[in-house]
């Protein structure tokens, strides 16, 4: 038995083996059995992907269909590596987040077709299946997504209205009734403070209608909403917490420790998490949390990395990849999906289906909470769920190195003052970048 590590988000897992070449060994050791047990045929699927978790569930699809194979090659940022060369296998199926931009769709047929014999429409959330349509046809399908989660410690669960979700202005009042302050006027205790974590700035933006969508090589917002997002933050840390710097001072001499540790310390009241990080902690980490979804006037933000399914346009294998695809969008599979993510303990590396709530409703209500009891009862209102604009397959860096840093430092209270602009920042990245 190879025994099991932890992996980090976003990083090779590894299962008592050293990472290769950026491969997922987990992902290597099944690949390597599929490739050695089987030759590429016209009854082989090539399934390109940057999700390990699918060399589980292509396991599981050939252990059922005796007559297919499917074969799953590890791509990492697949959007920017389309068209495949020609000396590479060439995919059927491609997996992952980024592959709605003017880059990626052109390498994708449309799926309408599924729709008329065993998938149903209705089968998926709406908004997700939305997202995947260009120029009204559906080239993507949905896989699965995230969404933003606030803790708390649960002796202090009482102190929220609501029962699944938050919104921003709540958890700024509740914030601010929080914070203690010694004589010496430093805090003692601080409920939450913007700047502790870039994701959560970003969040804000977003819910505030910054709107960040794919404009060429780089992106488009909405200077109005974006702007709404940082007086927001500021006179949040103005109010409640006196400057950026105190926060961050605070945070130095306290919150040293996992965020889960930091509620239950009582020196803050709230900590951010996405909800694939925070349905991977332990379940005596999880022991004495609470959680809501964040929202603001009933908007939910699902995000960036929400992962989809595209049938490459130069497929070899249309059939098979057709029968992959209806196995792969039932209660029943995915069902089996989280039982043998369970059975193998990678339930506790990876969340749920492809690290995420599954795009298919029903998947969440009936089988989530059984592996996952803080859902029960406790699942985002379909409604309130909102997808992200179409984004360019560089979004990752261009976040990380120009939305993240402007957020960062536009928002820092009284400190913002000359402050470079988007414009600035996207040239710069341009250039490094080599547009």
């Amino acid at each position: 038995m190879i025994q099991q590590k932890k992996w980090q988000k976003n990083k090779c897992h590894a299962m008592g083996l050293s990472p290769m070449a950026g491969i997922c060994p987990l992902l290597l050791f099944i690949l390597n059995f599929f490739l050695i047990s089987c030759s590429v045929t016209n009854k082989t699927l090539i399934i390109w992907t940057d999700i390990p978790e699918f060399a589980s569930y292509a396991e599981l699809f050939n252990y059922e269909h005796k007559d297919f194979k499917t074969v799953v090659v590890y791509k990492s940022e697949i959007g920017r590596n389309l068209p495949p060369l020609k000396d590479e296998i060439q995919p059927d199926l491609i997996v992952s987040s980024y592959l709605k931009n003017s880059s990626c769709r052109k390498y994708f047929t449309p799926l309408d077709y599924l729709f008329q014999d065993k998938l149903k429409k209705s089968d998926f959330y709406k908004c997700l299946l939305e997202y995947g349509k260009i120029n009204d046809k559906q080239y993507l399908l949905p896989v699965s997504f995230n969404i933003p989660a606030l803790i708390c410690d649960r002796k202090n669960e009482h102190l929220i209205e609501g029962t699944r979700t938050i919104s921003l202005e709540e958890i700024r009042k509740l914030s601010k009734d929080y914070n203690s302050v010694e004589k010496k006027g430093s805090f003692s205790r601080m409920g939450y403070a913007p700047s502790w974590d870039a994701d959560f700035l970003y969040l804000l933006s977003q819910l505030y209608g910054s709107s960040y969508a794919e404009k060429h090589n780089s992106f488009s917002w909405q200077e109005e909403g974006l702007e709404k997002g940082l007086n927001f933050s500021r006179s949040w840390t103005q109010e409640n917490n006196s400057s950026t710097e105190a926060e961050q001072n605070f945070a130095f001499k306290y919150l040293y420790m996992p965020k889960y540790r930091q509620v239950e310390s009582s020196r803050c009241l709230f900590a951010f998490y996405s909800s694939a990080d925070l349905f991977t902690l332990a379940k005596e980490q999880l022991s004495n949390l609470s959680f809501r979804w964040i929202c603001k006037d009933n908007v939910i933000m699902v995000d960036d990395s929400l992962v989809t399914m595209g049938l490459y346009k130069n497929s070899k294998n249309f059939r098979v990849a057709k029968v992959f695809i209806e196995w792969f969008f039932t209660e029943e599979s995915q069902k089996k999906m989280l039982q043998r993510a369970s059975s193998i303990k990678i339930d506790s590396i990876s969340f749920g289906i492809a690290d995420g709530f599954s795009s298919l409703p029903s998947v969440n209500e009936k089988y989530f909470p059984v592996h996952y009891r803080m859902l029960l009862s406790n699942l985002p209102p379909e409604s309130y769920l909102t997808v992200p604009h179409m984004l360019s397959a560089r979004w990752k860096s261009l976040k990380s190195r120009v939305v993240i840093p402007f957020l960062q430092d536009s928002s820092a209270f009284p400190e913002a003052k000359s402050v470079k602009t988007l414009p600035v920042r996207i040239g710069e990245w341009s250039r490094q970048a080599g547009y």
